[in-house]
């Protein structure tokens, strides 16, 4: 039977830490070993580490400090500690359910299995910002999928639900502390892809997860993913250009560039519509209905989540939508030009 070995990165998260750690008390199948690595906390997370690590919990608990900055380093640190023939990972402010482990573990079963990722389900419960990453900020499948190369719209999964193979990350030396947050997930596995691992996505192993709870988190936390998108474009993608559009996907393999382009987010659109109207002035009545049918569009799908909606929360979940991924395009056009790919 294969042995697991949980690691969690911690910093400042007292707000969230303490429902964490109880979920990992109802872990059935439990972990052989829990790996804690407070990265620099200054909230009282410490003061509630070591209140839990001092009890009896029937596994074996490690608290430990990474001086380092970064969650790479922390989570490197509990990888070089870790005897398990598994290394998972969440984060300190998921809650993994009972059965987590056992539906993450049993895609291993196959040789061919180097990591296994789950559904990262979204907790609303404080504020409209934290229901609105609920709704569209790491968005799991419900199939299950086996992958074998990242891309920059398919591939990579968070850390916040993610198991792999001890000895390969090992042979990969773990994450790399260069990469900046919000990317060194990702990177990851397009590492693995190419040791000729697979990536299984299991929706049934799920944990939930509290997003950011303001604008300016959701703005940071959006203009981040955008850079990472550029650094992992230059890394791992081909050399060519892919246009996403509505519906399809465009490519020209080849080129002398690595370039991935995104025209169909919820900004590209908008302010399209605003530069043809600008040209031809009746072209300026679709942009109106284009946020009444993404105002349509949010309210279905929070009803769908069962959150609570209204006319009012569905304009401010729109205009959340607009301001999401102009902060994630504006993420990409910076990380473009510092790490020299087109990644708009």
């Amino acid at each position: 039977m294969l042995t697991v070995s949980l690691v969690i990165p911690i910093k400042n998260a007292a707000g969230t830490l303490p429902a964490c750690l109880q979920a990992l008390d109802r872990l059935n199948p439990a972990p052989a070993e829990v790996f804690l690595i407070d990265n620099g906390s200054t909230d009282g997370s410490l003061e509630l580490l070591q209140a839990w690590t001092e009890q009896d919990r029937g596994v074996n608990v490690h608290f430990m400090r990474e001086t380092k900055p970064g969650a790479s380093a922390a989570r490197n640190r509990g990888i070089r500690a870790a005897r398990g023939d598994i290394v998972a990972f969440t984060d300190s402010d998921c809650v993994p359910q009972s059965d987590w482990l056992r539906h993450l573990l049993a895609p291993f079963a196959d040789a061919a299995t180097g990591a296994v990722a789950g559904r990262i389900a979204g907790v609303f419960d404080r504020t409209l910002c934290e229901m609105f990453c609920s709704l569209y900020t790491l968005q799991s499948s419900r199939e299950h999928t086996t992958y074998r190369e990242w891309t920059p719209w398919s591939g990579g999964f968070p850390t916040a639900n993610l198991a792999v193979r001890r000895r390969l990350l090992e042979r990969l030396d773990g994450f790399d502390e260069n990469v900046k947050i919000y990317g060194e997930d990702y990177d990851l596995c397009a590492r693995l892809y190419e040791q000729q691992a697979a990536i299984v996505y299991t929706p049934t192993a799920c944990v939930m997860h509290h997003h950011r709870t303001t604008l300016r988190g959701l703005i940071r936390q959006a203009f981040g993913f955008g850079r990472s998108h550029a650094y992992l474009v230059q890394r791992h993608h081909p050399q060519g250009l892919w246009v996403e559009l509505p519906r399809r996907l465009v490519q020209w393999p080849g080129l002398p560039l690595r370039g991935w382009v995104d025209v169909a987010s919820p900004d590209k659109k908008a302010m399209a519509l605003l530069a043809l109207g600008c040209l031809y002035r009746p072209i300026l009545w679709l942009l109106p209905l284009y946020v009444l049918w993404l105002i349509h569009e949010t309210s279905v799908r929070a009803r769908a989540a069962g959150a609570p909606v209204s006319l009012s929360r569905s304009f401010n979940l729109a205009w959340l939508l607009i301001v999401k991924a102009g902060a994630m395009t504006a993420g990409r056009w910076w990380g473009s030009v510092r790490y020299g790919a087109l990644c708009l």
